[in-house]
């Protein structure tokens, strides 16, 4: 590799290579290494990387000079990160670090970076100490500002409705002892009743899943905020064709009634929802009824691909032409082995069907076959999983 001979070509040639994005990476690694609570929840991950690159980017702005110090604004994914710490009851102190971690992941990428393409000891010395004092003057600023940000969201939100009724939420889906009339006053929605959860999450940087989840849900629809752009929703009249808004995405639960039902419900959204994302499922909503042999089947990825592979051998591949012979063993299963059912469901001739199950045979030729079960959810996790 060929050296520079500054210390500010190095950063600037390493920062063309890697991109604010890759920058924004190993800060978010050096976060989630530290930070047990974002590997468990990945949509307040998903939040905490959008708004390490956000950071990322305005330190550059910083460091280049087109932003002033004097004007420090956190950008919104900073401010959304933000907001539902303090939503959660997340310690000061967790945010605190978080940003502690993310400059100091910045400032060893740095200087690793004008070591490696400096060859001048003195020039790497004063790069040292320059990107140190830039690093920490610029992140105590960053940090006291979104410190400030903190204690106000969490003041506002303290004192609202909405945490007593996400309060009232969390008990509820977490199965504890609740008075379910105080607790319907509470939420001012009939527990009682029947009910249908949903589940609505931005898809696009515009979207607005509260407006998105209020005409899903209808007027007489519960709706609390679940996390940075996503909202959960309880209506007793959902209608029976919803439509996802545009920009976001709908997962619908099951039908039930009562305190149990509302959980139940919840939790099938949920998994409808991770599904969803699972096979990149976004125009239409998602049905729970639709995809639940696929949410048990993918519950742990890595043992569903494990069992994919063992089960269908080479018919695993994910070549195109391999994955058409999958698709038709699938179809087939699914119309109880009849090669013109499975024809007209492919848009293809029944001969068509044969000829791809013969070519099936000869590549699985002294593979040991599998029960017809254990083949249709070998197929169905193949067809789901991304490559």
């Amino acid at each position: 590799m060929s050296t520079v001979e500054t210390w500010q070509e190095a950063v600037a040639t390493a920062l063309g290579e890697l991109g604010i994005e890759g920058l924004g990476a190993i800060a978010f690694e050096a976060l989630e290494a530290e930070l047990p609570l974002l590997r468990d929840e990945p949509d307040l991950a998903e939040a905490a990387r959008a708004s390490v690159v956000a950071n990322v980017a305005l330190i550059l702005d910083f460091a280049s000079g087109t932003a002033s110090l004097a004007d420090l604004e956190p950008p919104p994914a900073a401010v959304a990160f933000t907001r539902e710490l303090a939503r959660r009851n997340v310690p000061v102190a967790v945010l605190d670090r978080a940003y502690r971690l993310s400059q100091h992941a910045l400032w060893r990428w740095s200087v690793a970076e004008v070591r490696r393409r400096v060859d001048d000891e003195a020039a790497v010395a004063t790069a040292v100490e320059v990107l140190a004092e830039a690093a920490f003057t610029t992140g105590d600023a960053l940090t006291s500002v979104v410190m400030a940000r903190y204690a106000a969201e969490r003041e506002r939100w303290v004192r609202s409705a909405d945490a007593v009724r996400k309060a009232t939420v969390d008990e509820l889906l977490a199965g504890d002892p609740v008075d379910i009339d105080a607790a319907s006053r509470r939420l001012r929605y009939e527990l009682r009743q029947s009910h249908q959860a949903f589940v609505v999450w931005a898809e696009t940087d515009d979207a607005v899943p509260e407006t998105a989840a209020a005409v899903v849900g209808g007027p007489r629809a519960l709706l609390v905020p679940m996390g940075v752009g996503v909202v959960a929703g309880w209506s007793p009249c959902l209608d029976a064709e919803p439509v996802s808004p545009p920009g976001a995405a709908v997962a619908l639960g099951t039908r039930a009634g009562g305190a149990a039902g509302f959980r139940r419900s919840h939790h099938e959204a949920v998994e409808a929802r991770r599904v969803a994302r699972v096979m990149g499922l976004r125009d239409a909503p998602v049905r729970y009824d639709d995809v639940a042999l696929l949410a048990l089947l993918t519950k742990d990825l890595e043992q569903a691909r494990e069992f994919a592979t063992r089960t269908l051998g080479p018919l695993a591949a994910a070549d195109e032409s391999t994955r058409r012979l999958a698709e038709t063993l699938f179809v087939v299963l699914e119309e109880q082995g009849s090669p013109r059912r499975a024809g007209r469901r492919l848009g293809v001739h029944e001969n068509t069907v044969a000829k791809r199950l013969r070519a099936i045979d000869e590549l699985l030729d002294g593979e040991v076959r599998r029960p017809p079960a254990e083949l249709l959810a070998a197929l169905a996790i193949v067809r789901a999983l991304p490559e």
